[in-house]
């Protein structure tokens, strides 16, 4: 029960600071809201301010819990002393009695249900992974961590700010209860733009929509954070409208803190800031508002910007690669990340099955939102009304970048829109058609519960469960029970916490909830070191990473000071990159010794040359990007070298083309470019020549999931490999590195 109440009073104390924040700020900008728009407005807005306050705590290194509840007694305090709190606006007409009669009884219903799965302990996977991963491990460290390994520590994370004295106080479900008060306020704030479009049914069909979508309600009462950015993005369309209708200066003020907070929340929100520019500017027919609205986005922008280049060279890391070159991520993965994410990755190959996935079926695109939506195409009938086209224009915005990823809560952002446009379609000027809104909510509510969803949805799909968790949520189910019987994860991260001592990384070749543990897990996709050390261990094992090849390339006796491997072929596969396991070079039969004074270069991917010079095996340069002509390895000696032999030693390959180059007279020309190939074979000490490097690069434990590649391989034995297991269950198993 404490832990219950612990995670109530985190997520109580988080929320009111935001709210604090927010109507403490509404009234500085001057800008009366009506009753019913204030409580989900002021909280948006005041999240955007709130979270810059705990990113500077964070920065400071001050985040100890005393300072974050402080933190968040402070807004609340000056709210409370200025009389803030009290709803301020002007009361809307009284909402017709058979509104709030359905309304009442199923939101409530939903409501129940959603807040106790909130308030159950956390299982869900990305928000136990990576979501609270972060949170967990800066709360640990009270501030931000040198965070190079981990593509995730890289993206903005607005919303998991929040979560940061939330779950200081109250760990995992105080931060879900947070993200449940997003979903809570962006049903209100739909709600009351229907009222103040003269529309209550529209508003309250709209909401509903929302609010009891599968995908909303599982994805809203856990750790994620698409419902808070599609709170977020229509905050900004709301107070855009409000700008628009009374002209008030404040009104952009927090347009531009929320435009820049929806890409402080998730990159791909960021298309609702040109869209708010180019609003602005045809409206105003005038520059300075834009400006106005753009200068105040830097200020959510900014940091999280700073941040990355300061730590990653690269502002948008992981992303951009190729024009911010740094030796964190690799150009290879982001391109396979998005085509993963574009479909295959979700087992999608025909996106004209998307519209009955994403509605009905939901287990290829990981949820569902509801068979209602169906009827989205009628949303077009409210092209009719203006408000209609600014929602329809919204909306498509939103949704513009979804092919980049179709799992179906990338659509949760641009659902607001969509609702309300179908709710309006529906509507009349006198709302003669309440009763088909109405029945709409009843259809939906009956389709989208739990329990219905058991009978159409696709086995698998990601949804609630059909029970309401109050036992859990009470924590009259211990927590630690709950996890480990409902939740794989738990059990593996807990199997790590106990082997590995403290201060010690781990290499893993698939996922581990990081919030649950409070070692470093090096998870094998999610950073360029990450990737090279789960080469060298795959080159332990598959006989298509080992050096299988060496090209040699013949020529008379000559001096030289510097000679490059130019690649030349296009293999026209977006797929293949090239690689070299060694380079050597030789003079009558002798290898040419390799001298510290020895300059090496290469692109791209210099930061990994040394490889192809390390006599080791298990290690390689790589491109780690498609191959094209021009890439190159070039060694400087630092002074003039015999050479008549060349050999490049590689896997197998059939795909690129090597020219051997010579610099001299300031330029470079063709040594060779017909090698001669013959079969090598890769030394029986290979694998233990794997876990050698990983001692190098300072990894003394391997984490193998027992469906990963490699892992029966290392299962059948272990000390061939130079490996002793010193845990297993929850189907992972952990090695450590014989010394």
């Amino acid at each position: 029960m404490i832990q219950a109440l612990a995670a109530l009073l985190g997520a109580s104390l988080t929320v009111a600071a935001c709210y604090a924040t927010g109507v403490l700020l509404l009234e500085r900008l001057g800008l009366t809201l009506k009753r019913t728009e204030q409580p989900p407005l002021a909280f948006i807005l005041g999240a955007a301010c709130f979270h810059l306050a705990v990113f500077a705590v964070l920065a400071a290194h001050v985040a100890y819990w005393p300072v974050l509840v402080a933190l968040c007694l402070v807004p609340i305090g000056g709210a409370l002393a200025k009389g803030a709190w009290r709803l301020r606006g002007e009361a809307e007409a009284p909402l017709d009695y058979s509104i709030k009669r359905l309304s009442l009884v199923l939101f409530g219903l939903f409501s129940l249900l959603y807040l106790f799965h909130a308030w159950a302990p956390e299982a869900s996977p990305d928000g136990s992974g990576y979501h609270l991963g972060y949170v967990s491990r800066y709360v640990r460290a009270h501030g931000f961590e040198w965070v190079t390994t981990n593509m995730y520590a890289a993206l903005s994370a607005g919303v998991e700010m929040l979560y940061v004295p939330a779950f200081a106080i109250g760990r995992h479900s105080a931060a879900a209860l947070v993200h449940f008060a997003f979903l809570i306020a962006l049903a209100m704030a739909i709600f009351a733009y229907g009222r103040r479009l003269g529309k209550p049914w529209v508003g309250a069909a709209a909401a509903f929509l929302v609010f009891a979508s599968p995908v909303v309600g599982i994805d809203g009462t856990t750790a994620y954070i698409d419902v808070a950015v599609a709170a977020v993005v229509f905050a900004v369309f709301y107070f855009l409208e409000l700008w628009d209708e009374g002209r008030n200066p404040g009104a952009l003020v927090a347009v531009g803190l929320l435009a820049g907070y929806a890409y402080a929340t998730k990159y791909t929100a960021f298309v609702i800031l040109p869209f708010t520019l180019l609003f602005v500017l045809w409206r105003a027919r005038k520059l300075r508002p834009a400006i106005t609205v753009l200068l105040y986005s830097i200020l959510m922008v900014a940091p999280w910007m700073v941040k990355d280049y300061i730590v990653l060279k690269d502002p948008v890391a992981p992303f951009a690669d190729t024009v911010f070159r740094n030796p964190f991520f690799h150009p290879m993965f982001e391109s396979e990340y998005k085509e993963l994410l574009s479909g295959p990755g979700y087992g999608i190959t025909d996106k004209r099955t998307l519209p009955l996935e994403v509605t009905i079926r939901g287990a290829h695109p990981q949820g569902l939102l509801g068979m209602a939506f169906l009827g989205a195409p009628i949303a077009l009938l409210a092209l009719r009304f203006r408000a209609g086209r600014r929602l329809v224009a919204c909306g498509v915005v939103m949704a513009a970048l979804y092919f980049t990823n179709v799992g179906t809560r990338f659509l949760i952002p641009c659902l607001p829109f969509v609702a309300l446009a179908m709710a309006l379609a529906l509507s009349t000027e006198k709302e003669k058609l309440a009763p088909v809104l109405a029945l709409a909510m009843l259809f939906h509510a009956y389709t989208s519960w739990p329990s219905q969803l058991e009978h159409t949805a696709s086995p698998g799909a990601w949804k609630l469960d059909n029970k309401i968790l109050y036992r859990q949520a009470l924590r009259l189910m211990p927590q630690e029970r709950y996890l480990r019987e409902s939740f794989a994860g738990y059990g593996a991260a807990m199997l790590v916490d106990s082997a590995v001592p403290k201060g010690e990384r781990v290499l893993a070749m698939g996922e581990v909830p990081q919030s649950y543990t409070a070692r470093d897990i090096l998870i094998s996709y999610q950073s360029a070191f990450n990737e090279r050390l789960v080469d060298t261990v795959n080159m332990g094992w598959a006989d298509g990473f080992q050096a299988r090849v060496a090209d040699k390339f013949s020529f008379p006796e000559r001096t030289s000071t510097r000679i490059r491997i130019l690649q030349t072929a296009n293999p026209g596969d977006a797929h293949f990159q090239w690689g070299v396991h060694e380079l050597r070079f030789f003079d009558k039969g002798v290898e040419v010794p390799r001298r510290p004074e020895w300059r090496l270069k290469a692109w791209p991917n210099p930061w990994d040359v040394q490889l192809a010079f390390d006599n080791n095996p298990a290690t390689r340069w790589r491109s780690w990007e498609v191959a094209v002509p021009g890439q190159y390895v070039d060694v400087d000696f630092g002074r003039p070298e015999a050479v008549d032999e060349v050999r490049v030693e590689h896997a197998w390959d059939y795909k690129t083309k090597l020219e051997l180059q010579e610099f001299a007279g300031g330029a470079w020309s063709k040594l060779a470019d017909t090698p001669r190939s013959s079969p090598i074979e890769p030394p029986a000490f290979l694998r233990k020549a794997a876990t050698r490097e990983l001692l190098r690069s300072g990894i003394h434990y391997l984490l193998v999931g027992d469906g990963d590649f490699a892992s029966q391989d290392i299962r059948d034995d272990p000390e061939f490999w130079g490996l002793t297991q010193i845990a297993s269950g929850s189907g992972i198993r952990i090695y450590r590195v014989v010394p």
